[in-house]
């Protein structure tokens, strides 16, 4: 993949962020969003009835309809967008960082049309570094050549400002967490230590595993599978025979299941990438939202 085909690729139709919370307040003045903003603009409306209010009568509704109006506002919101980018060993096995790469340059580029404030920072063995917070075209390049250097040279010196997820930022950001979400020998992280530094945001966990590690292929017969060592980059084939395969699929479903399990326990639904096609990517990142507004909306 080269820098300018990405580019091309995820101006085709950027993505619709939608935040995983509605808010909707009784009358100017008393929103109970966390959301920055200013001003209101009318949900919806509904008959009066015995208990409300009667100063959030709207008599130009009332006019309109001919009985006593109740108006149902949302706060106009402002949120920020934080994406993370795994750098761990893990990533670097198949096409994981480049799926990841795709998804988050697509994620940078819709933030920036969506005029909102955005950002992006990598997370490597434990330790999070931001490449800060801003807006407009410059912002966005600026990320996205940090971006493409890290993805085009592994061995490229991570940039940034060294910070603690869980104070860095404002309770208004929407984070979008990328990783595999494995150790190097193939376990689970420690969900409960990260979800630490994450509950007080509206955070999404982008899992990025291919079919080799949420499933896996069974062979009607032995064959040679290729694997690669996260560790040291090696690389070796490993005879695997029908039973074993059977079993690996097992063990990997339940592995991912129990994953996803983890995080809608503390109420963060997942979004699962894991085909290397930015079309596809795109189309996974535009349901889960369009999912999450069906939500948020009823």
């Amino acid at each position: 993949m080269e820098s300018k085909t990405l580019l091309q690729q995820i101006r085709s139709n950027p993505v619709t962020f939608i935040p995983g919370k509605k808010v909707v307040s009784i009358q100017s003045g008393e929103w109970t969003s966390s959301y920055e903003g200013k001003g209101y603009e009318p949900l919806g409306y509904r008959d009066f009835e015995i208990g409300d209010d009667p100063r959030r009568i709207n008599l130009p509704a009332t006019a309109r309809r001919g009985v006593p109006t109740i108006v149902n506002r949302v706060a106009l919101r402002d949120f920020k967008v934080m994406v993370v980018l795994d750098r761990s060993a893990s990533m670097r096995i198949r096409d994981k960082f480049e799926i990841q790469l795709t998804a988050v340059a697509l994620l940078l580029y819709s933030a920036w049309k969506s005029e909102t404030t955005f950002g992006f920072a990598v997370s490597i063995n434990e330790e999070l570094r931001t490449m800060g917070l801003g807006v407009g075209s410059r912002h966005f390049y600026n990320l996205y050549r940090e971006l493409w250097t890290l993805f085009s040279n592994p061995e490229a010196r991570v940039k940034g400002t060294r910070v603690a997820l869980s104070r860095y930022l404002p309770p208004n950001t929407m984070v979008l967490y990328c990783s595999d979400f494995l150790t190097s020998d193939g376990a689970l992280i420690d969900v409960s230590r990260l979800w630490k530094s994450v509950h007080r945001y509206d955070f999404i966990p982008v899992i990025i595993q291919d079919e080799l590690e949420y499933s896996f292929p069974v062979f009607s017969k032995g064959t040679f599978v290729p694997f690669s060592n996260p560790e040291n980059g090696g690389q070796g084939e490993v005879w695997i025979s029908p039973v074993q395969s059977h079993a690996i699929e097992s063990a990997h479903k339940s592995r991912f299941e129990e994953l996803t399990n983890k995080w809608e326990f503390r109420g963060a639904k997942c979004l699962h990438l894991g085909i290397l096609e930015a079309k596809i990517i795109r189309k996974q990142i535009d349901r889960f939202f369009a999912k999450r507004k069906k939500t948020t909306t009823s």
